[in-house]
C-alpha cells in the first residue's frame, strides 16, 4: 500500500450534507474512500480491489491503521462484534457515479448482497482470510523445518528401555494344544519340557522356569494370554550448534504368544536454545498433535508412524512424566543452554537407571543450590526423597517448593534435622518428605518414634494432619495399634488412612450431638464402626425431629386443605387403626390419624409418600393404606413407611431416601404383622382386598406399557403377599 503517495493526494470534498458521507477517488489501481462526518474528514480508507489489501488513515491521529472501512462509519469491528442493518446504511456516497466506481471495481467479489457496503466488507474479509492462512502456513512450515532437524531415535533405544524395565520374558500356556510358547525365542514345546528354576514339581502360574530352547529364565503364565506394561523415558539430543532437544516418550511393552513388542510413542519435544545464539530464549515446547506418532519394534523389526508436532496447542493433552533418561549424549546436549550445569549429575543418574521427573528439574534451570541437593540425595541413596524432590519444582516459578532447605550448607541444615543418626534412619527405610516431617515432629515434640511406627506411617502415607484430631490424647504407638486392631476386626476393606478419617468423623459427630470426647471410652471405642454408625443414626434422628417441628403454622394450614380435598380419608384411617396397629418385640406399626402426618413422614424420610395425591386417592378408594413402622424404643422417630393393601399384602416399604436399612431383620416382623391382619379381617375387607389386587395388576400393566423398569423393579423387590 503506497501510503505516502496517497497522503499527497488531496481528498475529494463532499457535495452532500449528512452525518456520514463517503467520497471516492482512484490512485493507480487503489480505491480511496474519504469518509466525512458532519462535514469534517474522519479518515481515508485505501483498498486494493484486486488483492483486497486495505489500510486506513485516521485524520485525528494522523496515522495509518489496519482497520476496516466500517470503523470509519462508527461501526464495531472488533472480533465477535455485531452491527445492525441500520448501521450499514451509514455508507452513503457523495454521488451515484462514485458508488458505481466502487461496485464496478469489486464486482468479482463473492457477496450475498450486492450492495456497496457488503462488497467492501467481503473484499476485506477475503484478504484477512488469505493473510491468516499465509501467516499460519509460514508458521507451520517453520515449525516443521525445526522438527525435521531432530535426530533419529537411537538404534538401541527399544532394547535399552526393555532392559531398564527388567528385560523380563514369559512363557504362555495354550490350553487347547497343551503347549507353552516362549516370548524370547517364540518356540513352542510340550509341558513336560518346561522345568522350574529349582527343578522341582510341575510348573504353575507365575513360577520362574527355564526355557528348554533358548535357556533363558522366564515367568510361566497359565491364566493370562498377554501382558502389558507402561513406562516413560526422556532423551536429550544435540540438534546443531544453535539448539538441542529434550524428548519425552510414552512406552508400552506387550508380551503374548506372538512374542514381545516395545512401542515407543513420542509425546513432547522441548527445544532448548543455546545461550550464545539465542540469549533471550531458553526453550520452546512442542506437542504431538495426534497422539499416534511412534516407533514400534517387535520381533519382526521396525515400523514407523507419522507424528506431527506443534507449539500452538496441545489437543491430545500430551505431557511429560517421571521416567528413565537415556544415558548417552546428555552433557553434549545440555552444553551452552540454560540447563548446562545439570549435565554431570544427570549423566550419573541416567547411567544407573534412576527414575525421576528430569523435566521438572530442568525447569529450575541452572539452580546450583538445587543441583547440589539432588546430587547429595542421589549419592546418599535417598532415592524416594530424590524422586519426590524432582516432582517439587514449579513450572510457573521455576523454583523448588518442597520441604527441604536447599539453601542449607550442611546435611543437617538441608533436612532441618540436627541429628545425623535421625537422618540416617530416613535413608535406611528409604523415606520421603513425609518421613522427614515426622522426624522433625519427633524432635520438636520430644516424642520418640519406633521403627515399627515409622515404617507404618511411611507405608500408609499418613501425615501429621491425619492424626491432628487425636494426637493430644494418644501416642503414635497407641494410634497405630488401635487402627490396626480396627482394621482387623471391623474395617478389613479399608486402608489405615480411611480408618483415621472414620475415626475423625466419629469424634466430630460426638461433638455435634453434644457428647464429651475427653473420656477414653468415648474417643477410643472398642468397636469404632458400630459407634460411628450409631452417631450417624443419632444425627439422622435429630434432623428428623427438627424437620417435623419446622413450619408448624404452615403444617396446620396444609392439614386443613388436605381434609377438604380428601374428605373422609382421615375417617378411614381411624376405622382401620384397631386392625392394623401392631407391636412386636423390637418394632411397632402405627396408623397415622391425619393426612398431614403422611406428608410429614415423607418429608422426614425424603421419599415420595405424601408428596403426591396418588396415595391419598388410594386411601379414599380403600385400595391401599399408609402405615408407619417405627422402632419400639423410638416410636416418635420415622423409620419406614409401609403401603399395605386391605388384605395385608405389602406393596412398598421404604426408608430414608427410598433406601431399606436392616430390611432382612425387619421382614420377619412384617410377616408376623401380616398374619395378625389376616386374623382381624372382616368380610368387607376381603372384598376390598380383591379389588385392590385387580388395581395393582392394572398399575403393573401400565408401568410395563410405559417401560418404566425402575419403578417395576422397586415394586417387585418390595412386594410381600399376605399368606
Amino acid at each position: 500500500m503506497k501510503r505516502k503517495k496517497i497522503e499527497k493526494i488531496a481528498p475529494v470534498q463532499p457535495t452532500k450534507r449528512g452525518e456520514y458521507i463517503t467520497t471516492v477517488q482512484k490512485m493507480d489501481n487503489i480505491l480511496i474512500l474519504n469518509v466525512y462526518k458532519d462535514g469534517k474528514l474522519r479518515g481515508r480508507h485505501a483498498l486494493n480491489p484486486e488483492t483486497g489489501e486495505y489500510s486506513q488513515y485516521r485524520a485525528e491521529e494522523k496515522d495509518w491503521k489496519c482497520w476496516k472501512y466500517a470503523a470509519l462509519l462508527g461501526i464495531d469491528t472488533t472480533p465477535g462484534g455485531w452491527y445492525s442493518y441500520e448501521e450499514k446504511k451509514r455508507a452513503v456516497f457523495d454521488t451515484s457515479e462514485q458508488e458505481e466506481m466502487v461496485k464496478e471495481a469489486l464486482a468479482k467479489k463473492i457477496c450475498w448482497e450486492k450492495n456497496t457496503y457488503d462488497l467492501i466488507d467481503a473484499a476485506e474479509k477475503e484478504w484477512n482470510q488469505e493473510k491468516r492462512e499465509k501467516t499460519e502456513n509460514n508458521r507451520v512450515r517453520r515449525v516443521q523445518d525445526k522438527m525435521n532437524l531432530v535426530p533419529e531415535l537411537p538404534a538401541d533405544a527399544h532394547e535399552w528401555i526393555w532392559q531398564q524395565e527388567g528385560a523380563q520374558d514369559f512363557a504362555f500356556w495354550d490350553k487347547e494344544s497343551a503347549k507353552w510358547t516362549c516370548t524370547s525365542c517364540q518356540k513352542t514345546y510340550a509341558e513336560k519340557y518346561l522345568k522350574r528354576v529349582d527343578g522341582s514339581k510341575k510348573v504353575r502360574h507365575n513360577d520362574m522356569a527355564i526355557c528348554p530352547r533358548c535357556k533363558k529364565t522366564i515367568m510361566a503364565k497359565k491364566r493370562v494370554q498377554d501382558i502389558e506394561k507402561k513406562t516413560h523415558f526422556s532423551l536429550l539430543q544435540k540438534i546443531d550448534n544453535r539448539m538441542s532437544v529434550l524428548r519425552h516418550f510414552d512406552v508400552k511393552m506387550e508380551w503374548s504368544k506372538k512374542g514381545r513388542c516395545v512401542k515407543i510413542n513420542e509425546a513432547v519435544r522441548i527445544v532448548m536454545y543455546h545461550t550464545s545464539t539465542f540469549p533471550k530464549y531458553c526453550a520452546e515446547v512442542f506437542y504431538n498433535q495426534y497422539g499416534t506418532g511412534g516407533v514400534y519394534r517387535g520381533v519382526n523389526g521396525w515400523d514407523y508412524e507419522y507424528a506431527y508436532f506443534d507449539n500452538k496447542s496441545n489437543p491430545e493433552r500430551r505431557r511429560e512424566f517421571a521416567g528413565y533418561l537415556y544415558p548417552k549424549g546428555i552433557e553434549d546436549a545440555l552444553n551452552d543452554t540454560a540447563y548446562e550445569k545439570w549435565g554431570r549429575i544427570f549423566s550419573q543418574m541416567a547411567a544407573v537407571g534412576q527414575k525421576l521427573n528430569y523435566n521438572r528439574l530442568l525447569a529450575s534451570q541452572n539452580d546450583t543450590e538445587l543441583i547440589g541437593v539432588v546430587e547429595y540425595l542421589f549419592k546418599g541413596r535417598f532415592y524416594k526423597l530424590l524422586a519426590e524432590t524432582s516432582e517439587n519444582v514449579s513450572y510457573w516459578s521455576s523454583k523448588y517448593c518442597g520441604e527441604l532447605n536447599i539453601k542449607g550448607i550442611t546435611i543437617e541444615e538441608i533436612f532441618k534435622i540436627p541429628d545425623k543418626q535421625t537422618i540416617n534412619r530416613i535413608r535406611d527405610v528409604d523415606g520421603g518428605e513425609n518421613m522427614v516431617l515426622w522426624m522433625r515432629w519427633s524432635i520438636e515434640e520430644g516424642q520418640k518414634i519406633s521403627q515399627e511406627v515409622l515404617e507404618w506411617l511411611s507405608k500408609n502415607d499418613i501425615h501429621q494432619k491425619d492424626i491432628d484430631f487425636i494426637k493430644d490424647k494418644m501416642s503414635l504407638q497407641q494410634i497405630m495399634n488401635y487402627v490396626n486392631r480396627q482394621q482387623a476386626e471391623c474395617y478389613r476393606s479399608k486402608t489405615a488412612k480411611q480408618i483415621l478419617n472414620q475415626w475423625s468423623d466419629y469424634l466430630d459427630m460426638l461433638k455435634e450431638i453434644g457428647k464429651k470426647t475427653d473420656d477414653a471410652m468415648m474417643f477410643r471405642p472398642r468397636e469404632l464402626k458400630r459407634r460411628h454408625d450409631e452417631c450417624v443414626e443419632e444425627i439422622r434422628r435429630q434432623q428428623m425431629i427438627a424437620e417435623m417441628k419446622r413450619n408448624a403454622k404452615q403444617r396446620y394450614a396444609e392439614a386443613k386443605r388436605m381434609r377438604e380435598k380428601f374428605p373422609g380419608a382421615e375417617d378411614i384411617l381411624k376405622e382401620i387403626k384397631p386392625k392394623y396397629e401392631y407391636a412386636g418385640e423390637e418394632y411397632i406399626i402405627i396408623v397415622p390419624q391425619k393426612l398431614i402426618d403422611i406428608v410429614t413422614e415423607g418429608q422426614a424420610l425424603h421419599h415420595c409418600a405424601g408428596s403426591t395425591d396418588r396415595y391419598f386417592d388410594r386411601i379414599m378408594q380403600r385400595e391401599t393404606y399408609i402405615c408407619f413402622l417405627r422402632k419400639k424404643s423410638e416410636p416418635q422417630i420415622p423409620f419406614y413407611t409401609i403401603e399395605v393393601e386391605p388384605g395385608g399384602t405389602i406393596r412398598q416399604h421404604r426408608g430414608m431416601y427410598d433406601e431399606e436399612p436392616g430390611i432382612k431383620e425387619i421382614k420377619p416382623f412384617l410377616r408376623e404383622w401380616q398374619k395378625e391382619i389376616r386374623k382381624r379381617m372382616s368380610k368387607k375387607d376381603y372384598e376390598y382386598a380383591k379389588v385392590s389386587a385387580v388395581k395393582r395388576q392394572e398399575n403393573i400393566e401400565e408401568l410395563k406399557a410405559k417401560n418404566n423398569t425402575r419403578v417395576l423393579n422397586g415394586l417387585m423387590e418390595d412386594f410381600m403377599e399376605a399368606m
